[in-house]
């Protein structure tokens, strides 16, 4: 039975690695979607984990899938939905190795391109919105989201010192009653 159960996180996550592009923040609404809705995880705890995977070093997606399936199925369940997630990646990389380059190279596969870009934009924002509502998040938290947005998009703040400044203003904010 726990074989079976294995067998079907490897599915998963091969699945969501097959049709999840847009790199990890793009994945999260399809991992959420077949873990959450299958009732391995519950939303809470799916988005405590992306929050752990979040901040450790390494692919978001790649650091969900082996969370996931460490919490629901321990080390071989972390292995085989990690190597899920991360298979069709590489044989996708192996197929552009082997010669597909010319054909990415032509107008029909940028027209693809385009409508993927499109979809991802999509899924990041669904993404953000299922986070919100997972962490209950208050009318200053979606204020803090506006001002890091702007900063880091059209200021050209540097990531890190943004998050670090935002760290402290969550502290500050929660030592004063309003987070």
């Amino acid at each position: 039975m726990r074989a079976l159960e294995i067998l079907k996180l490897f599915l998963i996550f091969f699945k969501i690695g097959v049709i999840g592009f847009g790199g990890g923040y793009g994945m999260l609404p399809l991992i959420e979607r077949e873990i959450v809705g299958r009732g391995y995880l519950t939303r809470r705890e799916f988005w405590d984990i992306v929050a752990i995977a979040a901040t450790t070093p390494g692919p978001i997606a790649v650091n969900a899938a082996t969370f996931v399936g460490y919490r629901t199925s321990g080390i071989l369940g972390a292995a085989l939905s990690t190597f899920g997630v991360v298979l069709p990646a590489f044989i996708v990389i192996l197929l552009i190795a082997m010669g597909f380059r010319a054909l990415l190279q032509t107008e029909e596969a940028r027209w693809i391109l385009m409508g993927m870009k499109s979809a991802i934009v999509g899924l990041l924002a669904m993404a953000a919105f299922s986070l919100f509502k997972a962490i209950e998040a208050s009318k200053v938290a979606v204020l803090v989201l506006a001002v890091i947005s702007f900063l880091s998009l059209f200021m050209g703040a540097n990531p890190f010192m943004v998050i670090l400044i935002f760290a402290g203003v969550g502290f500050v904010l929660g030592k004063m009653g309003i987070f």
